[in-house]
């Protein structure tokens, strides 16, 4: 009996066992966002790398003339906060801290006027607030990633389940698997770009008999990524100016709503084919700051792991295991080395994501992890996922 089925006989036998009980009346949920990974808040703490993030400058722009560098905000910070208590100074941060949310084509993002050093521990404690755990993190490339979880808001609100109620909420299941990424960007002014991205994995039916179920990627939702670049706008704005008034506060939500609407893009991604026929570029028709923001938020989208960056050299460092190369190499092993060693897994590539910068537009190709040629012969295939993600 398939994972589903078991859910929807303990449904009916609950409901049978409770019929008659007084737990009616119970409203249907309006929120768009029900994560139940954690019952509590985890103990966050922030890393001790965290500041400096890092020594060197490969993640900022390089600094031009009259910006204040990282390190003397840094000090700045470090003498306001020894300093003796006054109006002047008697917070660390700003009151005039703002979350904007800035647009391009269908992409949205928040540009914070605060330093990736201050906003990290907000937003590692924004995913808990919401229900979802963080899993993975790192302060030096100011990405996180949250665990896996299932919206329940997504549960109909039928009959059956507004009177068991929670009873049974176990027995009910979306099909459905949600996991978020963030990524943070220090801008040379000493403002911050924050990037969220939403997966999905979808449980889909299998067997002759329907008897057994398997996850697989599902498509990404714009929509629940507006949902979470608003709510951690507001985060942002809480914490940095709780005294605000509960009318600005109304104000600043009905504006973030309307700034994160998605409206249908152009097209501007078209693919160069080489001699042989295959990818062998994408040209964006966009300049290198927009492209590296668009590259960025897709790759995550995409699901590859990022190993590294260098936004002043223009390229990605990434990993991508690709179904094709995969059933080559075990292929090349031979019968007997696949018959006895089949839990052997091919070890993923790595592979350069290179953004050239011709003015108005950019050029992307891939390369080896040396920034050298391809020869695994997955490039055109990579570059192809990238163009039908950057249209």
């Amino acid at each position: 009996m398939s994972q589903r089925a078991l859910r929807l006989a303990a449904a009916i036998a609950a409901t049978a066992a409770i019929t008659g009980c007084s737990v009616l009346g119970i409203d249907p949920t309006s929120e768009k966002v029900q994560y139940e990974s954690s019952n509590s808040r985890a103990n966050l703490e922030v890393p001790p790398d965290l500041t400096p993030i890092a020594s060197d400058d490969r993640f900022q722009v390089p600094a031009r003339q009259g910006v204040v560098s990282a390190n003397a905000e840094a000090q700045r910070q470090q003498a306001a906060m020894n300093a003796e208590p006054s109006p002047a100074n008697a917070s660390i941060v700003p009151l005039t801290v703002q979350a904007k949310v800035m647009k391009e084509g269908a992409s949205r993002w928040l540009r914070v006027n605060a330093t990736p050093e201050q906003l990290w521990p907000v937003v590692q404690d924004f995913w808990p607030s919401v229900g979802l755990i963080v899993r993975e993190q790192n302060p030096k490339t100011g990405y996180m990633e949250t665990e896996w979880a299932e919206n329940r808001a997504k549960l109909p609100q039928d009959i059956i389940r507004r009177t068991i109620g929670r009873v049974i909420d176990f027995a009910y299941s979306t099909g459905e698997q949600d996991q978020y990424r963030t990524r943070m960007e220090r801008n040379d002014d000493g403002t911050t770009d924050i990037f969220v991205t939403h997966r999905s994995m979808v449980e889909v039916v299998t067997g002759a008999q329907k008897e057994s179920t398997v996850w697989q990627p599902g498509p990404s939702d714009p929509t629940m990524e507006a949902e979470m670049l608003q709510r951690l706008a507001l985060r942002i704005d809480s914490e940095f100016n709780p005294d605000a008034s509960g009318e600005a506060q109304a104000a600043a939500q009905k504006e973030l709503a309307e700034q994160l609407e998605v409206a249908p893009a152009v097209p501007k991604a078209t693919i160069e084919n080489g001699t042989d026929g295959k990818a062998a570029a994408v040209v964006l028709t966009d300049g290198f700051d927009q492209s590296w923001r668009r590259v960025g938020v897709v790759l995550d989208r995409m699901g590859f792991e990022q190993i590294d960056r260098d936004r002043t050299a223009g390229w990605f460092l990434v990993r991508y295991l690709d179904p094709a190369y995969e059933a080559a190499e075990k292929e090349k092993r031979g019968f007997f080395a696949n018959l006895f060693s089949s839990d052997s897994a091919v070890e993923a590539p790595q592979y350069r994501i290179h953004l050239g910068d011709e003015g108005m537009t950019t050029r992307i190709t891939v390369q080896n992890a040396e920034g050298g040629e391809d020869e695994t012969g997955v490039a055109p295939n990579i570059l192809t996922l990238l163009a039908e993600q950057l249209r």
